[in-house]
């Protein structure tokens, strides 16, 4: 019998989670219709089959070799070096023993490194569990023999995992999930078995939940954030505004969070650019996640109050990401952040419009979650952050926003407009770390960006 490799899990997000697959080895792919499990296996042989391993696909399906192409087909990522040898379902779930036969031949004359079978669940269907579990343990010793990595997938509830004879024969169990709330959909992954999991993995993988995304493009799954509190650094960092850093005694401390709250036209994302060119101008790279504006509307806003950005885009000391509004997923949205951070090392990040990710997640427990491991990661890595939300309100509103209490400093801009002017009022709420005047400042907006009067 051969030794079992460590081999990697050939999906995005997976070898993070799970630490690579074991081979040879049984994986069950669990979850009702339609959350993904084909999607999952077939991306996963895609890119093995990119990697250079030998895969097969046995679908088991009411469609003739023509429509399954087409079907196939909407899977943009799907390489054509994926073997594919179809199995009719109406005969694997009245006769499983040709079903086996036929499997057992394609597999022998394949030999395949990866092998995925889908869906398993139908074969035998009309039998009496004593007969299906015989055909299942056949099953088991014949594909265990092929040397390959396996996996089944199931259509399955979750109570129904364990009384289902397959999850007793495999080594791991993936369940996929799909909740509805209002318009938003949540897409979960659980790992409900993985034999042999390292320990750094094992805590991680074997009691959490995980988001994943997934369409005819592909599938991908999204780790949670994972950091260790550290020692703030003595620093202070400054904010762009000479009179804010006087006010808040020199600066923010480095690798804090600040939430600048207000309503629209008050200066927001404007305070968050000064924020941003402060730092370029220290020599810091940068970073700016926003929903709001383009990459090149960024660029000829800030030019307008007297910044020139292009050189530092050129010189990859400033990164910009621009999201679309109507396709935000939180976990997708962490993992690009965490993303820039490894790879840019930023100092500083400004990220615009956080509201519109506060808004996909509806159940408020999770959201304060999001928060907490969004600031704290990005503090364990000695970013100082900036944040802006939209906020309709004073400082009692702000102040009661699930945002406030895990920030470290908050900012008010308000503004109100008469028939002769526009006011505007700027205010520290709150600032964790350092002394600050509690006091209430005028402000304009000018060449240069915001000014306290």
């Amino acid at each position: 019998m051969s030794e079992l490799r460590e081999i990697p899990c050939h999906i995005d997000g997976m070898d993070e989670i799970v630490g690579g697959f074991k081979s040879p080895s049984i994986i069950l792919i669990a979850g009702t219709a339609g959350v993904g499990k084909t999607t999952m296996a077939l991306q996963m042989l895609s890119n093995a089959a990119k990697a250079g391993e030998k895969t097969l696909y046995i679908p088991i399906t009411t469609e003739n070799s023509d429509r399954l192409k087409m079907y196939l087909s909407t899977f943009e990522f799907l390489d054509e070096s994926v073997e594919v040898h179809e199995i009719n379902r109406p005969i694997a779930e009245k006769d499983p023993l040709s079903t086996l036969i036929e499997m057992d031949n394609t597999i022998s004359s394949t030999k395949p490194d990866r092998l995925v079978i889908d869906p398993i669940t139908p074969i035998g269907f009309g039998f009496v569990e004593q007969e299906r579990r015989r055909f299942f343990y056949t099953l088991d010793s014949m594909v265990r023999e092929s040397n390959s990595l396996v996996f089944l997938t199931g259509e399955l509830m979750k109570d129904e995992i364990h009384s289902y004879v397959v999850s007793h024969l495999a080594d791991g169990i993936i369940y996929l999930s799909r909740t509805n709330q209002g318009m938003q959909t949540s897409n979960q992954m659980e790992i409900l078995k993985m034999t042999g999991v390292k320990p750094s993995y094992s805590n991680e993988c074997m009691t959490q939940k995980f988001n994943y995304l997934v369409s005819t493009r592909g599938f991908s799954a999204y780790p949670n954030l994972k950091y260790e509190e550290q020692a703030p650094e003595d620093k202070k960092v400054e904010t762009g505004i000479d009179e804010v850093d006087k006010m808040l005694n020199g600066g923010v401390p480095a690798g804090s969070s600040i939430l600048v709250g207000g309503e629209p036209g008050t200066g927001k994302t404007i305070m968050g650019w000064q924020f941003i060119q402060q730092g370029l101008e220290n020599g810091e790279n940068c970073a700016i996640i926003t929903f709001y504006e383009s990459v090149d509307q960024i660029i000829k806003a800030t030019g307008d109050l007297g910044w020139d950005l292009q050189p530092y885009i050129d010189e990859g000391k400033l990164s910009i990401i621009t999201y679309d509004t109507e396709n935000v997923c939180y976990a997708e949205y962490s993992n690009r952040i965490s993303n820039i951070v490894e790879e840019k090392k930023p100092a500083r990040l400004l990220i615009d419009g956080l509201v519109n990710v506060e808004i996909t997640i509806i159940d408020p427990v999770k959201r304060r979650g999001f928060l907490h491991s969004l600031v704290g990661y990005l503090k364990s890595h000695d970013v100082t952050t900036l944040f802006t939300t939209e906020l309709f309100g004073g400082p009692e509103k702000i102040r009661s926003k699930e945002s406030s209490f895990i920030m470290d400093n908050v900012i008010l801009l308000k503004q109100t407009d008469t028939e002769k002017e526009i006011k505007r009022q700027f205010q520290i709420i709150k600032s964790r770390g350092t002394a600050s005047e509690p006091l209430i400042k005028e402000y304009g907006i000018k060449e240069g960006g915001i000014v306290i009067i």
